[in-house]
């Protein structure tokens, strides 16, 4: 088994795809020392933690053995849990709250674009090799559900134009290295299960955020940019998602979740969706699932319920 499960649930289950959390600010260093991975990136020399690293090799091996088509999440943490205080500086966003949990990476000076892009690219290049020596990375999350950024993507108080800005900025300095690389990557925007309706008031809609990232796609020309959503049922906490209430089949509803997954499958199916106007985005429901609030039997039977629902509900929409 591993750290995140027993890998025998890869075979039992079948399973073709597996998104990892990657914390590249937990290993990664401004100085050489025992046990650190020497990288060079644009004329600077950056360290990654030997030990990480092997935890992550050993991953994207046994995935790409299976042939299981792997995501990283790419997640900054505050400078405060960076082993070394000059990634936290450079990395953590200087507007961040401490209310996040993760940051935006901090873009505002060429130092710190610098050192994200050099974490990417020390990841792109090591898990894109012909060889597969250190197994495969195949698609990029860029950060976590971004519509609730004050919690999980923190960069202050901003509107969503603000926030976008610099999120595209994110995504399409990952989809430029990674492609260098892997000419088939894509980088995914990550939405929680909220779409026209947001639970906080420092939240933003994900219809608002989607609509900002195709007007700047239009503007500034079109990128294989995917979409990572979430759709949890109303209540992370019910199964019986056939009792959502906050859901309708319009583009105008408050949530997206396993109840009308119609609407985001006839969402990425629009014209202005389309990249380059031709090829349908990917939609991966990247994070999901039903919960049981205990083991007895009729717990169990409504998680496998919900499930059933949500499967048999995907295996008729093709977007």
């Amino acid at each position: 088994s591993t750290s995140r499960g027993h890998l025998e649930d890869l075979d039992e289950l079948g399973i073709t795809s597996a998104t990892v959390n990657i914390w590249f600010t937990r290993f990664m260093f401004t100085s050489p020392a025992p046990g650190r991975i020497a990288h060079n990136y644009l004329g600077r020399t950056w360290y990654f933690g030997e030990r990480d690293v092997n935890v992550l090799d050993s991953t994207f091996r046994t995935t790409a053995g299976k042939g299981i088509v792997t995501a990283a999440i790419l997640l900054v943490g505050k400078a405060e849990q960076c082993p070394d205080p000059e990634v936290g500086r450079l990395m953590q966003h200087p507007d961040m709250d401490p209310a996040g949990i993760y940051s935006m990476p901090n873009m505002t000076t060429p130092e710190s674009t610098g050192c994200y892009a050099a974490a990417i690219d020390f990841l792109a290049s090591r898990y894109s090799r012909p060889d597969r020596k250190y197994g495969m990375l195949n698609h990029w999350i860029i950060h976590n559900e971004v519509d609730a950024g004050w919690v999980w993507t923190n960069m202050g108080e901003k509107s969503a134009l603000l926030y976008m800005d610099t999120y595209i900025k994110s995504m399409r300095l990952c989809y430029a290295i990674a492609r260098n690389y892997n000419p088939h990557s894509e980088v995914f925007i990550s939405l929680t299960h909220h779409w026209a309706w947001t639970s906080h008031p420092k939240f933003h809609t994900s219809r608002e955020l989607m609509e900002i990232l195709l007007k700047y796609t239009r503007a500034e020309g079109d990128f294989r940019w995917a979409v990572a959503h979430h759709p949890y049922p109303q209540s992370l906490f019910e199964p019986k998602t056939w009792l959502d209430e906050q859901v309708d089949f319009t583009f105008s509803t408050q949530l997206i979740t396993f109840k009308n997954l119609e609407v985001i499958d006839a969402y990425i199916k629009l014209p202005e969706l389309l990249y380059q106007g031709k090829l349908k985005r990917t939609l991966w429901l990247s994070e999901n699932g039903t919960n049981s609030r205990s083991y007895s039997e009729k717990d169990l039977a409504e998680q496998a319920a919900g499930f059933a629902y949500a499967w048999k509900k995907m295996k008729n929409l093709d977007g």
